[in-house]
C-alpha cells in the first residue's frame, strides 16, 4: 500500500442466523469452521468482491447479550464500499448485514501523525504459525521451538508468542509489555487446500489462536501505518492479524 493511501476502519453488525444461512447456501458446513473465519472471509468476498476489507477482526460475545461485531481496515471509503455492494452482491449476502444503517467507515490517521517513539496500547487476535519455505507446511510456533529447544528447556507459551509478534512488527514498532490474554485451537475450513496427492478440495484444520494485549513504541511512522494495513502475520483475510491500538 503506498505511504499516500489513506485507510479506514471498517464496522459492521453481521446477523449470525443469516450468516449461517449464507454459509449453508454456499455449501459450507459452519460447525467445520469454529472461529467462523473463513465464512466470514467469503461473506465480505460475495458482498464487496475485491473491495473486501482485510484484515479483520470478528467479535462474538459469548453471553449474546451483544450482537456480534466485524472491525476492519480498508483503504476504500464508505461510498465505494456501498456502490459496489449495491451493484454485484449476491443478495443472499446482502441479507447478513443491512449495509445502507449498518456500515460505518471512519478515516485513521495517516503515517505522519504515528510519531517515532510514541506509546500506544494495543490487542491482537493472532494466528502464530510458521511456515516452512521449503515444504510450505505451517505450524504452531510453540510447537515448532519447543522441538527445536527439547524437552527440558522450560518454554513459556505466553513469552513464545511475543516474541512472534515482536519479530514481525520490529521495523514498525517496538514490543515493550505483552500478554497472552487468551489461547485456544480453532478447527478452520478452508476451500481449495491441497486436499491430498490427486487435487485441492477442502481441509479441515487446527491452528493456535492467541490474544495479545500490552503496550508497543512507534519506531517508524509510515511503517507502523503499512503494518496497520497488513496485519501481522499469516490468515489476514480470515480474521486474524488486525492490530488494535488505543491511547494509553
Amino acid at each position: 500500500m503506498p505511504l499516500s493511501t489513506p485507510l479506514n476502519m471498517v464496522q459492521l453488525h453481521p446477523d449470525p442466523a443469516a450468516l449461517l444461512r449464507f454459509l449453508a447456501g454456499q455449501g459450507q458446513h459452519h460447525a467445520a469452521d469454529s472461529d467462523l473465519g473463513y465464512g466470514v472471509h467469503a461473506w465480505l468476498a460475495a458482498t464487496f468482491g475485491v473491495l473486501a476489507p482485510r484484515p479483520f477482526r470478528l467479535h462474538l460475545d459469548a453471553g449474546h447479550r451483544k450482537p456480534p461485531k466485524l472491525l476492519a481496515y480498508s483503504p476504500h471509503g464508505r461510498e465505494a464500499l456501498l456502490d459496489q455492494a449495491r451493484t454485484f452482491a449476491e443478495p443472499a449476502a446482502r441479507a447478513v448485514c443491512p449495509l445502507d444503517e449498518g456500515l460505518a467507515v471512519a478515516a485513521l490517521p495517516g503515517p505522519e501523525h504515528w510519531q517515532p517513539g510514541r506509546r500506544l496500547g494495543f490487542e491482537i487476535l493472532a494466528c502464530p504459525v510458521t511456515r516452512r519455505a521449503r515444504t510450505g507446511v505451517e505450524r504452531d510456533c510453540f510447537l515448532r521451538e519447543a522441538d527445536r529447544a527439547g524437552p527440558d528447556a522450560g518454554l513459556d507459551r505466553a513469552a513464545v508468542y511475543c516474541d512472534w509478534l515482536a519479530a514481525r512488527i520490529e521495523e514498525a514498532a517496538a514490543v515493550e509489555t505483552c500478554d497472552l490474554a487468551a489461547f485456544h485451537l480453532v478447527q478452520q475450513f478452508r476451500q481449495g487446500h491441497q486436499a491430498g496427492r490427486h487435487g485441492r478440495g477442502r481441509a479441515h484444520l487446527v491452528r493456535p489462536a492467541a490474544l495479545l494485549r500490552g503496550v508497543l513504541r512507534i519506531v517508524d511512522g509510515a511503517a507502523f501505518h503499512g503494518q496497520l494495513a497488513r496485519g501481522v502475520g499469516r490468515h489476514g483475510a480470515f480474521g486474524y492479524g488486525m492490530l488494535l491500538v488505543r491511547p494509553l
